[in-house]
């Protein structure tokens, strides 16, 4: 394995690396989200008629592991693997 090699396979680690760490700070979902359930604040007397919040669509993305994490993990670890085997190859001609 030459340099180039080590090097690919750094990058590679560390950007898979930053795209798990990315999809931990957006809350670690399984699934991609393209918006969540907020519950409306209620006064004191809704609540003391006993009235439930009603909950209210908001449009807010959240990156989940599943295709979003996935995708791009996987073509990182593609492009690197075709890097690698390319490097390895010119280093076999330059040889003969």
């Amino acid at each position: 394995m030459n340099s180039k090699q080590k090097y690919i396979i750094l990058l590679a680690l560390i950007l898979i690396a930053v795209v798990l760490v990315w999809w931990l700070a957006s809350g670690g979902e399984i699934l991609s989200k393209d918006g969540i359930w907020v519950e409306q604040e209620i006064s004191e007397l809704d609540k003391a008629l006993g009235l439930e919040p009603q909950k209210v669509y908001q449009e807010k993305f959240i990156l989940g592991l599943l295709p979003h994490t996935a995708v791009i993990s996987g073509v990182i670890v593609a492009i690197s693997a075709i890097l690698f085997f390319i490097f390895k190859s010119k280093k076999t001609k330059e040889k003969k």
